[in-house]
């Protein structure tokens, strides 16, 4: 993704094959909700408002799917709001070093959100410039540590099982006290 100096929107539908109601369509064919959520965050990174799309059928009723993909959204926004509404991208929209981080801003803050939960339990941002006053919080959890360093900051993960994360597919750390 890159910034580009205008306004735009990304429309896009949850059936990857069709815009409309299609009876025929398996589950495969919708995006799940880690793809979802990674292209509300890749769109909104870069600048742009995302138009999800779903087909109804013939006399108007929403498939289960759908709600159900709207929900696990809503939910996710639920806990990482802050990193999405209001706010503008950042200098950097996609971290190079780690390739699955994705940066908006709000105000004083920057929000690294993560489309993975690395095993390493570490993750290294090559673009934010941190200070020994740098202070990082896993959003919708707290605290974590952060080293900053010449390459970049690398967060330490809290140890935590899935079920214990604030939230699923996508984490948002907020940054502050970063270049």
């Amino acid at each position: 993704g890159h910034l580009v100096n205008h306004k735009w929107e990304n429309a896009m539908t949850l059936d990857k094959s069709s815009w409309g109601f299609n009876r025929l369509a398996s589950l495969s064919e919708y995006l799940t909700p880690q793809e979802l959520i990674s292209e509300l965050v890749t769109t909104v990174s870069c600048g742009g408002n995302l138009l999800v799309n779903l087909g109804p059928t013939a006399d108007g009723r929403i498939l289960p799917i759908f709600e159900e993909r709207l929900t696990q959204m809503g939910e996710w926004l639920d806990v990482n709001g802050e990193a999405i509404y209001s706010s503008k991208p950042w200098r950097v929209q996609n971290d190079t070093t780690s390739g699955f981080v994705w940066y908006t801003s709000h105000s004083d803050t920057v929000y690294a959100i993560s489309l993975e939960w690395p095993s390493s339990g570490m993750i290294l941002l090559g673009a934010p410039k941190g200070s020994s006053s740098t202070k990082v919080t896993l959003v919708g959890y707290g605290a974590v540590d952060a080293k900053a360093s010449p390459s970049g900051l690398t967060i330490s993960l809290p140890v935590i099982t899935p079920d214990q994360r604030p939230c699923q597919w996508a984490y948002a750390f907020s940054l502050q006290g970063v270049e």
